[in-house]
């Protein structure tokens, strides 16, 4: 699995995987593009996917769709095979992505994960109105 980002994103919620899942067995690297002098997200992207064998699927995760750490991606995802990619990371996404990346169907596991109402975001005002709607019912 790669999680990769614009700045420290990608390392940070690397981090807060690790510690909810705890890694589940999964090799996780992390590009943190544009930081410490790493501007070159082709070489950083050229660099991680070097020490993954070509006939190894991997578990792309990038933080903004359109971005240029995603377009890099894209790019190489057109080239190399067994590569999937998903975009507009968040952590339940990437928990439920971490346990389902051994499945046999790696990309029917991947599809089911990003439809799920779990992994999507909430505004947390309007499901605690639609609660109380529903106490009020009682």
């Amino acid at each position: 699995m790669v999680i990769a980002s614009h700045a420290h994103f990608a390392a940070g919620i690397s981090e807060a995987l690790s510690f909810l899942g705890g890694g589940a067995g999964v090799d996780i690297k992390v590009i943190c593009a544009f930081v410490d002098g790493k501007n070159d997200i082709a070489q950083a992207v050229a660099d991680t996917l070097a020490e993954i064998p070509a006939e190894d699927e991997v578990l792309v995760c990038t933080d903004i769709f359109g971005g240029s750490v995603n377009n890099e991606f894209t790019n190489v995802v057109q080239q190399r095979e067994n590569i999937h990619l998903v975009t507009n990371m968040n952590l339940p996404l990437l928990i439920s992505l971490l346990f389902s990346i051994n499945e046999p169907d790696l990309a029917a596991a991947i599809r089911a994960a990003v439809s799920t109402d779990e992994v999507r975001p909430k505004y947390c005002n309007d499901e605690l109105a639609a609660l109380n709607a529903d106490d009020e019912d009682f």
